[in-house]
């Protein structure tokens, strides 16, 4: 996405000519390590240096022109380097230094130090608190990957960022989809059903976030409604024309349906029909996967059994496949006992 707005937008373009752009790729030539040296871990990375080549800033991920364009124009003004603005910043924390740090920490995966920074800023300007939360929610929703915050931590900023004052319709649909995926994953589900019920009412009448509100309408349906044909049929809606006929996208939906208790007979039905379709073996031993794991929801693990034999067939050196084997046989015995 950067690299088409680089040479299309007037916003960027209006600061490169305060700055030198080098841009490198990471997984080719002096790329692996250069990226080791700086400890970019993911992409794209942005850092600022001063002449001597010493790191004065970083950001992770492209947030878009406005905001890109008004970081590089903030690292530019202070091209002090990360060490002497940590020093500083003990020596006397400003709002500029603390975001400062703040992105530079996530370069790193630092995100625990991210949060910290950024609450830091939120303390001494206030009055653009809203803007601090988003990313303090932000950071430790990533951070909750590494085990640095837990769900209750995340929860609480939610209530912080969609309880602001103008907080967005945007807004209430990213916090619902982020506190969701987390929620689902601590298997409590139920715990994004406040924030659902606020994004849908942010969302009501807004024709340009049908697509958001779609996903929403799933969400109310499976979890306030508990209306699992309703859910199915909005599932239909989202898929792309053709999906039928799909291999990967019928995969897609029946994961979809695994993974919520919905319309399994035909999730099954699904997968199976993907397995024909299929490009390749490594393809096809996936997606039998799939269908494994819906036999064994379905109580029938002889068929989960056979299914994931079929796929470590295809691909045997696919170590995860002999452990779904035994972990089938496993739910067999125990069945049977």
């Amino acid at each position: 996405m950067f690299a088409r707005a680089v040479n299309e937008n007037e916003t960027i373009k209006s600061v490169l000519d305060d700055v030198i752009l080098v841009q490198i790729d990471c997984e080719k030539g002096e790329g692996p390590e250069i990226a080791k040296k700086y400890k970019v871990r993911g992409y794209p990375t942005f850092l600022t240096t001063n002449a001597q080549g010493e790191v004065t800033g970083g950001l992770l991920g492209y947030p878009g022109p406005d905001k890109w364009t008004d970081w590089v124009k903030t690292e530019n003004t202070d091209q002090r380097t990360v060490a002497e603005k940590k020093t500083a910043f003990e020596a006397g924390a400003t709002k500029e230094l603390a975001c400062s740090l703040a992105t530079h920490a996530s370069v790193a995966y630092d995100f625990a130090g991210a949060v910290k920074y950024y609450q830091t800023a939120r303390d001494l300007d206030p009055d653009n608190a809203a803007q601090y939360s988003e990313e303090i929610l932000t950071f430790m929703y990533y951070g909750s990957r590494g085990g640095d915050f837990t769900l209750d931590q995340i929860e609480a900023e939610a209530k912080v960022v969609t309880s602001a004052p103008g907080a967005t319709a945007d807004t209430h649909v990213m916090v619902t989809q982020m506190l969701g995926g987390l929620a689902k994953q601590n298997g409590q589900p139920e715990r994004v059903i406040p924030f659902l019920k606020k994004a849908l009412e942010a969302t009501a009448g807004n024709e340009e976030m049908a697509e958001a509100r779609l996903q929403l309408e799933i969400g109310e349906a499976l979890l306030i409604t508990k209306d699992a044909d309703k859910a199915f049929a909005l599932k239909k809606q989202t898929m792309d024309e053709g999906w039928q006929e799909n291999a990967e996208q019928l995969n897609e939906f029946a994961w979809w349906c695994f993974e919520n208790d919905v319309n399994l007979a035909q999730a099954e039905e699904m997968a199976l029909k993907a397995v024909e379709l299929a490009d390749d073996d490594g393809q096809r031993a996936n997606i039998l996967d799939t269908a494994a794991e819906i036999c064994n929801a379905r109580g029938n693990c002889d068929e989960a059994i056979a299914r994931i034999k079929q796929a470590i067939a295809l691909d045997p050196d696919k170590s995860y496949f002999k452990d779904q084997l035994a972990r089938f046989e496993k739910a067999k015995a125990d069945k049977d006992s």
